[in-house]
Parts: structure tokens; C-alpha cells; sequence
């Protein structure tokens, strides 16, 4: 994840569904992804664990995951991690009661002012 093999700014939308956890450095990765999205473009992450998830299957995981050299972010890890790499209009939705997470955040859009 943490090199791209595309140019800056082709694509609309980019998602991720359960693989953050993987990623080699998140903050960076999150970066990189920003990189690739044309202005105004959508990035969605999703994840069906998260730190203070109520399921018992998140709990599980919350503990053992570590074992592997990762961890599980809270929904304001989530925030943070979306704003620090530059997003804007950032929404983390979850459901506690269902363990999972959605964090979206766009590129913002070229000024046009700054145009010549």
C-alpha cells in the first residue's frame, strides 16, 4: 500500500474494506491514497472491528490482534487518522452493537481563486 502504482489524482473513489489493519504504515498509507484521488474524490474505509466495538467478536479480536503487530484504532483514531492526512468533510459512522466502522473523507477541491 505504501506506493501506489498509480499517478496523482486518477481516481473518483477509493475503498477499503477490512484491510487497514494490514496496512505497513497506516498514516502514511492514508496519505498515499489521499495522493492518488482527483480533488473533490471519496475515500471509504470500512472495517467490522473496531477498539470499543461491544461485540464479543471485536473483543476477541481487540486482544489478539496485537499478537500479530497491529491494533485496533478507536473512532477518534479513525477521525484523526482521516483529518492528519488531509481529508476533509470526514464521517465516521459506527454501530457498536454490530462492531463495525465507517470512516469517509474526501479530497478537497482544487480553489479555483488559485488558478492562472
Amino acid at each position: 500500500m505504501s506506493q501506489l502504482p498509480f499517478p496523482d489524482g486518477v481516481f473518483d473513489l477509493v475503498t477499503a474494506v477490512e484491510t487497514h489493519y494490514f496496512w505497513p504504515d497506516l498514516a502514511a498509507d492514508m496519505r498515499e491514497v489521499f495522493r492518488v484521488l482527483k480533488p473533490g474524490g471519496g475515500f471509504v474505509l470500512i472495517a467490522e472491528a473496531y477498539k470499543g466495538a461491544k461485540t464479543a467478536a471485536a473483543q476477541l479480536i481487540e486482544k489478539y490482534l496485537p499478537l500479530a503487530g497491529m491494533a485496533l484504532l478507536s473512532v477518534d483514531d479513525h477521525r484523526e487518522l482521516f483529518t492528519t492526512a488531509g481529508y476533509s468533510d470526514v464521517r465516521i459512522i459506527e454501530e457498536p452493537g454490530k462492531g463495525w466502522i465507517c470512516g469517509i473523507g474526501r479530497k478537497p477541491p482544487k480553489d479555483s481563486a488559485s488558478e492562472v
